[in-house]
């Protein structure tokens, strides 16, 4: 049963849009952009993709039905304010024109502090990094999360193409981990009630945040990374960030957030644990 989480959910699809604008323009840009290309931006120190595909580009894998427990067709944006669990989150999406990369040095911090995550993880994105795909999957202490096949807007999708892109990813990571999700990131953070009707009807929870780092700007450097969380983060938090190479200071000021959040009492738990899907610590 899921626990008490916090949804925003309007009868009036014009009063939600409007709601959401407001509280992620600032932000919102730097998503749109985060698995796009990016033009003459510093380049982060990264672990380049060394894995080899496994798939051939022009293949497409062969969208495959799970079973599971249809969950409301909501959007979940933290857990409960009581308790002091907060989740940290990695998007790790590509546009398939413009492959993106893999920060293995984002793994090693948390790996290092033995701190639990959830990475939402994109199709294609898997299809160009099976290995690292598979070497998440292998740590107890991360889950993985479906975000979509491409990266499209699921509000300019039609039901049937939302369904192609849910679950060719999920076979996808069925294909190389043998495992399947339970949860979903709409790409951008865009959605809409077909959005989240469909999700639901693949088993699914529609996850997205209330405490966005800020990452995708170049121009934050990890004490910007630091104090935009510090500034939003609060108990139940869902912390957003990126480690696709589009999160361009990430890892730099990962544990100086993973102190801060144990400084203050917060105990980090993936996104299952957090809105009740799974056991607490």
């Amino acid at each position: 049963m899921i626990g008490a989480v916090n949804i925003y959910v309007y009868t009036n699809p014009t009063l939600r849009k409007v709601y959401r604008m407001k509280k992620y323009v600032p932000l919102l840009f730097l998503f749109l952009t985060a698995c796009a290309s990016v033009a003459e931006t510093p380049t982060p120190t990264l672990s380049p993709p060394t894995a080899t595909v496994t798939i051939p580009p022009t293949s497409t894998p062969t969208a495959t039905l799970w079973v599971t427990p249809t969950p409301p067709a909501v959007v979940i944006n933290s857990g409960d304010w009581i308790q002091p669990y907060v989740a940290l989150t990695f998007d790790l999406c590509q546009d398939p024109l413009y492959p993106a990369g893999y920060d293995a040095s984002i793994v090693e911090v948390l790996q290092r502090y033995d701190v639990p995550a959830t990475f939402f993880m994109g199709g294609d994105w898997m299809r160009t990094h099976p290995d690292e795909t598979k070497l998440l999957a292998s740590d107890p202490n991360f889950e993985l999360g479906n975000h979509s096949w491409s990266h499209a807007d699921f509000t300019t999708l039609t039901a049937e193409e939302m369904a192609q892109e849910l679950e060719m990813t999920e076979d996808m990571l069925f294909q190389l981990t043998g495992k399947h999700s339970r949860l979903f990131r709409p790409p951008s953070g865009e959605y809409n009630d077909l959005s989240l009707q469909v999700t639901a009807q693949h088993g699914l929870y529609t996850i997205q945040w209330d405490s966005a780092s800020g990452d995708p700007d170049p121009e934050f450097d990890s004490a910007t990374i630091l104090a935009e969380i510090q500034r939003t983060v609060r108990k139940g938090s869902i912390i957003i960030m990126h480690a696709n190479g589009r999160g361009w200071h990430t890892a730099e000021a990962l544990p100086s957030v993973i102190e801060y959040l144990q400084n203050k009492g917060f105990i980090l738990v993936t996104v299952s644990q957090l809105i009740g899907l799974e056991p607490k610590p």
